[in-house]
């Protein structure tokens, strides 16, 4: 046993060996004509601008960053449970329905997962053009299908019994199915629901760096214009509004057993179905979409997509992530290890909170600076930044971890490196590593947002045939992008699987 232990905690710190051709190549593309910039960047962390003007647009941004986010996340959970129950197996042995559509749904909600929302939101803009209603749109198409997943996943888990003792006494197979699923569906909301709130305001805000609104557009004009201390302003403004939606969700309780509360989940059920459906309506016939013929547009434009170019960027796009990830997955056991004492874990957290809290593409351009663009430095971007979740899963699960075996090392003269290594680390070694298999699954889909910024892969790709209306090269880079990520999603599921 622990020999297996090793085995997994050795596995945890492998993959930092991608940081040696990864800092070679960064070390050569290095150019010291930014590193002013980049010192000020950092300094005008501790020198915010704050004015009236200032915070009136702070005030506007945020309520649109929460309208978009909130509204984003409430169809998505909602549409996500209901394509959740269809995609479930419970739902067709209560109905008797073929198996057929079973598959083709779940085939759809794969298709349309593996697509990142900044992918749709690009494509939607080119069609549309700049509204914020197309943040809500690029947000929901991804997020309800993942949501889903998770739905699905946990509706599997529902005893068989359950179900047969149900069905021998004939009950409506409708009140029978509400009976089965109601109680995994508030669980999996209250575990899972109320987190993906916080990734739904943290997708407005990257969307927002590409126009569509809210705090992210604000942040991103800062930028341009170098104003920093303003940019910091409203980097802060987020952070605040993150950590107090946290402590907001940590004290609702939600009680399934409350007939006013479950009465209210369906009323807010019922009207969000309306409202979204009647939005979508709007949004459709109101919307200059009758100057986009996708049929025409595909057979007029022409493809100089290159046989040797395209693989060129597939293997990018696999390289990138695999980069990536094994920063992802080493760096926080790593620097967490090496630096084992309480003043360094609170400079550790706030400095993963950072790299949670500046959005990817904030990052990447503020190494810019100093730094061509190259694979290795749209890698580092998208590996620290997934670091800093990583990190913050490790510490939470290392904080709640039994310390008896660490306590006892110690004591008997074994340095606190080795202590904390034997004696906590290799415990979550193997919960870690599963969880970043599921990680990885979504580095693979962000891949498009350093791509499209950082001149690489296939979402540079995407950008620049979107950009000249090529619409034949943007449907051969989707299919390419999303059968990655599908291969990725069914790679990562069976190491996954494997762990668990």
């Amino acid at each position: 046993m622990n020999k297996l232990k090793l085995n997994y905690t050795s596995l945890s710190f492998l993959p930092i060996l991608v940081c040696i051709p990864l800092g070679y190549q960064l070390i050569n593309n290095i150019h010291f004509g930014g590193f002013k910039l980049f010192q000020e960047f950092l300094i005008s962390a501790f020198n915010p601008k704050i004015d009236n003007e200032i915070i009136i647009t702070i005030i506007k941004r945020l309520n649109e960053t929460i309208f978009i986010g909130f509204f984003s996340w409430l169809v998505s959970i909602i549409f996500g449970a209901i394509f959740g129950i269809i995609s479930s197996n419970i739902f067709y042995k209560i109905f008797n329905i073929p198996k057929f559509f079973y598959r083709i749904i779940r085939f759809f909600l794969t298709i349309i997962r593996s697509i990142h929302e900044v992918v749709w939101g690009i494509i939607l803009m080119q069609i549309y053009g700049i509204n914020f209603s197309i943040g809500i749109i690029a947000i929901c198409i991804p997020y309800i299908a993942v949501n889903s997943k998770v739905f699905a996943e946990q509706l599997e888990t529902i005893d068989y019994k359950s179900f047969e003792s149900i069905n021998q006494i004939n009950a409506p197979k409708f009140s029978s199915l509400l009976t089965l699923i109601w109680n995994p569906i508030i669980n999996t909301f209250k575990n899972f629901g109320l987190y993906r709130l916080e990734c739904s305001i943290r997708s407005t805000v990257i969307l927002g760096l590409f126009g569509i609104g809210g705090i992210g557009t604000s942040i991103f004009l800062s930028f341009q214009t170098l104003n920093f201390r303003e940019l910091w302003t409203y980097l802060w403004s987020l952070a605040i509004l993150i950590i107090l939606s946290g402590l907001i969700f940590k004290k609702i309780k939600f009680n399934t057993t409350n007939k006013i509360l479950s009465i209210f989940f369906i009323t807010v059920f019922f009207v969000t179905i309306l409202f979204s459906f009647s939005y979508f309506l709007y949004f459709i016939f109101n919307n200059n979409f009758e100057n986009f013929n996708f049929v025409n547009s595909f057979f007029k434009s022409s493809s100089d997509l290159g046989l040797f170019v395209f693989l060129k960027l597939i293997l990018e796009t696999i390289i990138l992530s695999l980069l990536s990830t094994g920063i992802a997955i080493s760096l926080p056991p790593l620097v967490i290890g090496i630096f084992n004492n309480n003043s360094s874990k609170i400079f550790i957290k706030i400095f993963a909170f950072l790299l949670r809290l500046i959005p990817t593409p904030v990052i990447l351009l503020t190494l810019l600076t100093f730094n061509n663009p190259s694979l290795s430095l749209a890698a580092l971007t998208l590996g620290l930044h997934n670091a800093g979740i990583t990190c913050k899963l490790l510490f939470t699960n290392l904080d709640s971890q039994d310390k008896r075996n660490y306590i006892a090392m110690n004591s008997l003269g074994i340095s606190k490196k080795t202590s904390w290594l034997l004696g906590l680390f290799s415990q979550q070694a193997k919960s870690y590593l599963a969880y970043c298999a599921y990680r990885s699954d979504i580095i693979i889909r962000e891949t498009a947002i350093v791509g499209v910024i950082g001149s690489v892969g296939l979402g540079w790709q995407l950008k620049e045939s979107l950009s000249s209306f090529a619409w034949q090269e943007v449907t051969i880079v989707l299919i390419a992008y999303s059968s990655i990520a599908i291969v990725g999603e069914l790679i990562n599921g069976k190491i996954k699987n494997s762990l668990t």
